[in-house]
């Protein structure tokens, strides 16, 4: 598996070529994510295991809407059942890594309740009570060093596990690579790119500022596309295809994870 090392200002051309596939079909790009986030939104809705089924099947809505990001890319013409596509290809391989994106938060909840002790158990507790934001704040902050550390590990593991899963299901999906070598590709491929990583991430929270101030939630129309779209390019930049890979010089700066 090849992994680019990009420059600095890619950070910004991810964002830039985001908004470019979007106005490719900009009623279509807004429209699909809209589906595809109600559709994570009505499965968390379901008693039970709505939650459980919504974590599964989030690699596979996410596949569905990259193959859409791809059709864009390449002018073809892109219809809804473009946006299922991850329910009729690889699917057992996307549904392992919704299955290891639980385990993985089921992991870091364990390290920060053993952490904490009781006292974390305490303020969880106080959390799911409490509707004063203020009066949390205070107690986080009077719970003291052990508590502050296990929340500081738990963050930690999952900002970790985040990077792993962001670009596991494209890799999956379009590379055709298993779950658990995806995973560590897309963690090895961000922080490769750490630098235009964050620059991307600074790029994307001003936007999500400037957007959030318009009424009604307005701004994730258009944030919510830019973030998918502006994700798709990313991948497409650090993880080249196969063809690509023919044409690349012979001096080009990747490694092989």
């Amino acid at each position: 598996m090849e992994i680019r090392k990009l420059n600095a200002a890619r950070g910004w051309t991810w964002v830039k070529q985001g908004y470019q596939l979007i106005m490719c079909n900009p009623l279509m790009s807004v429209t699909f994510a809209l589906i595809g986030a109600l559709a994570v939104f009505v499965a968390i809705g379901i008693p039970v295991l709505g939650p459980l089924a919504a974590v599964l099947l989030m690699p596979v809505i996410l596949a569905g809407y990259m193959r859409v990001c791809r059709a864009l890319e390449e002018e073809e013409e892109a219809e809804l059942p473009l946006l299922f596509e991850g329910f009729r290809k690889h699917t057992m391989q996307l549904v392992t890594l919704g299955a290891f994106a639980m385990l993985g938060l089921l992991g870091a909840s364990t390290v920060m309740v053993f952490i904490g002790g009781e006292a974390l158990s305490a303020l969880l507790e106080n959390f799911q009570s409490s509707n004063d934001p203020q009066a949390m704040v205070q107690a986080m902050w009077g719970a003291g060093s052990g508590v502050a550390f296990s929340l500081l590990v738990g963050f930690s593991l999952v900002f970790v596990l985040m990077l792993a899963l962001q670009y596991a299901p494209m890799l999956v999906f379009f590379n055709d690579i298993a779950p658990l070598a995806a995973m560590r590709a897309s963690l090895a491929g961000t922080m490769r790119n750490v630098i235009p990583y964050t620059i991307y991430n600074i790029v994307m929270q001003l936007l999500a500022i400037v957007f959030g101030i318009l009424p009604y939630n307005l701004g994730m129309i258009v944030l919510l596309p830019l973030g998918l779209t502006s994700l798709y390019v990313s991948y497409r930049n650090i993880f080249p295809f196969a063809h690509e890979l023919a044409a690349t010089a012979p001096d080009s700066n990747h490694l092989e994870a």
